[in-house]
């Protein structure tokens, strides 16, 4: 591959263009490709649903003759937070495990903020910016070019 380019100098066209033309074919090749994992992946579970063995923990297998296949159990448990306020209001124990919790109301603060626009500028300061970028190739014409 060709280095990076300083700043100030102009890319080279005809390479930037079979740059961006391998990557917009190996893309659409990747996509394929992993189109295809999953299909082979769906057709490759029903069969480890269909024909596979148990073992003591839960998960399924299914032997190939060079290799194995395994579909995984996991278990997760999450608390019913509404089953147990009302187990814990109808048994009694409700004021022994509530708890208050204090948060901000930022609605609140924009509202004072409203009020008091001399608070802006201070309160300005409180938001944070997270910056984040997203590579595409477009297809056409460039901004440049209008």
């Amino acid at each position: 591959m060709e280095p990076r380019t300083i700043k100030n100098e102009k890319p080279n066209m005809d390479y930037l263009q079979r740059l961006i033309d391998e990557y917009d074919k190996s893309k659409a090749f990747a996509d394929k490709a992993a189109a295809r994992v999953e299909e082979l992946k769906k057709v490759l579970k029903s069969y480890v649903a269909d024909f596979g063995t148990a073992d003591d923990k839960g998960h399924k297998w299914l032997a190939g003759e060079t290799h194995q296949l395994k579909n995984e159990r996991r278990v997760s448990r999450a608390f019913d937070t509404k089953a147990g306020e009302k187990w814990a209001k109808t048994t009694g124990h409700w004021e022994s495990v509530k708890r208050t919790v204090e948060v901000l109301d930022e609605d609140a603060l924009m509202a004072l903020v409203w009020d008091n626009p001399e608070l802006e500028e201070e309160v300005s300061k409180l938001y944070t910016e997270k910056e984040t970028w997203a590579f595409k190739v477009v297809e056409g014409k460039s901004y440049e070019d209008e």
